[in-house]
């Protein structure tokens, strides 16, 4: 790392951390400092990718004296290190590198007459479906925008998981639409590095009286669907290509008991050297 600038190691960096594995930036955010061995280069340099990171990651955060979380994203950031829940009509202070809320003041922006039917629709059914998932609604440009995150860390049993999808919905009278982004990242790390990193586009729509809670029945269904794609995937993945990469038996065609590893002439041979 010596033998390059101060600045090509700040963009090496701040690729490392915006592609962190779902639950594991700090991780990788000490391991660059170590790489680095300068604690004052990676806090002054890579600060603006901690923000990058968690709007783009949907980071949640406890709302302050509200008993929801709020999502961290580009639709709710007012400047670098503030933003408001529609929730609640409150803005306030975020800080990226400890992911946490403070001073909540009251907040006045744009205003959606679905906003809140979209947004029940959408908790009703998230809470069916995500043990630990959030969902924020935002009014933007005469739309709404929501924003769903779901994280599953299990670092002792080495794999951590994060779903993120995102709906523009457009509501006019009895129609609504809705394009959707859906994405998968899940990270396994056990004797091995391997990277699931998924993502599909959709468009969904509505009609008819209680519109908001039918276009959010049109995006769960497509959710449903992505969702099953993606297991039924991992299950051919199993069978097929990862079977593909490895022998199940040795050359001999039977297995290698290694409580007997002597009596083979491999291990005699070990055995005489």
């Amino acid at each position: 790392m010596d033998t390059i600038s101060d600045a090509e190691k700040v963009k090496i960096a701040g690729g490392f951390l915006l592609n962190a594995p779902p639950g594991e930036f700090n991780d990788v955010f000490n391991d660059i400092r170590v790489l680095i061995g300068n604690d004052q280069l990676p806090q002054r340099g890579v600060t603006p990718h901690f923000e990058q990171y968690n709007t783009e990651q949907f980071t949640p955060v406890d709302v302050p004296g509200q008993s929801h979380k709020v999502i961290i994203s580009k639709f709710s950031q007012i400047d670098t290190s503030h933003y408001f829940d529609p929730r609640s009509n409150q803005s306030f202070t975020f800080d990226h590198l400890r992911q946490v809320a403070s001073d909540p003041q009251p907040h006045s922006g744009a205003s959606h007459p679905q906003r809140k039917a979209v947004d029940d629709a959408f908790q009703e059914y998230i809470n069916e479906h995500f043990s630990t998932g959030i969902v924020s609604v935002y009014p933007h440009d005469g739309h709404l925008v929501v924003c769903v995150v779901a994280n599953k860390y299990n670092p002792r049993n080495y794999w951590n998981g994060r779903w993120r999808s995102q709906w523009t919905v457009e509501i006019s009278g009895d129609q609504a639409k809705a394009k959707g982004v859906l994405r998968s990242q899940v990270h396994y790390y056990e004797d091995g590095n391997v990277q699931l990193n998924s993502e599909k586009s959709v468009e969904v729509t509505a009609s008819g009286g209680d519109i908001a809670n039918k276009i959010v029945q049109a995006a769960k269904k497509a959710e449903i669907e992505y969702q099953t794609a993606i297991n039924e995937s991992y299950g051919q993945l199993s069978s097929t290509t990862f079977k593909a990469l490895r022998r199940a038996l040795p050359i001999t065609g039977t297995k290698l008991d290694w409580n007997k590893i002597l009596a083979y002439k491999i291990g005699g041979e070990l055995s005489q050297k």
